[in-house]
């Protein structure tokens, strides 16, 4: 066991929202509790990366995630979720030539991860006294974040009380069913 080179320092949730869906009936192909099918769910999310701050040995990151689930339409799904999460994670590579790209693609597609592992988390803390009980979000991945590069995609401003040296990027992903 080893620290990974990406540490995250903090993260806070801009909004929470989980809503029962009104009509859902249970599946007893599924036990409650385990994780929800996800063929049956329309997933989007939408990512951002701002640099913070950057040293000869560590870069700081600014990653939001948005994730968007519900129902597909002609699927039930007990909750209506959307969560804003963002963090500030610090990227341990040393600075050499080339490695800025890395530093940036690294950031964004282990912080993202992280941040969704938070927001499963939250998730399934808030169902698990909700109308249709517990309700585990699937394991994601996005590694597809690598193949966006920074031109590719619409630029945001991430807000956050770390240093104002920034420039920031949006992907918007859509789960594949």
């Amino acid at each position: 066991m080893q620290l990974s080179p990406l540490q995250m320092l903090e993260y806070t949730f801009d909004g929470v929202s989980v809503m029962p869906v009104e009509g859902y009936a249970a599946d007893p192909a599924f036990a409650p509790g385990l994780v929800f099918f996800p063929g049956k769910l329309a997933m989007s999310a939408d990512t951002g990366l701002a640099l913070l701050d950057e040293n000869e040995k560590y870069s700081d990151f600014g990653v939001k995630l948005t994730l968007r689930v519900g129902p597909k339409e002609d699927a039930q799904a007990p909750y209506n979720i959307q969560v804003s999460v963002r963090g500030v994670v610090r990227m341990h590579l040393t600075q050499v030539i080339g490695q800025a790209e890395e530093r940036r693609v690294r950031a964004l597609v282990n912080g993202v991860s992280l941040l969704y592992g938070a927001v499963r988390e939250m998730v399934s803390t808030i169902t698990s006294r909700s109308a249709h009980g517990p309700f585990l979000l699937p394991s994601l991945s996005f590694q597809d974040l690598v193949s966006h590069k920074p031109d590719e995609v619409a630029l945001a401003v991430l807000q956050s009380s770390a240093p104002a040296k920034r420039k920031s990027t949006v992907v918007r992903v859509k789960a594949k069913d």
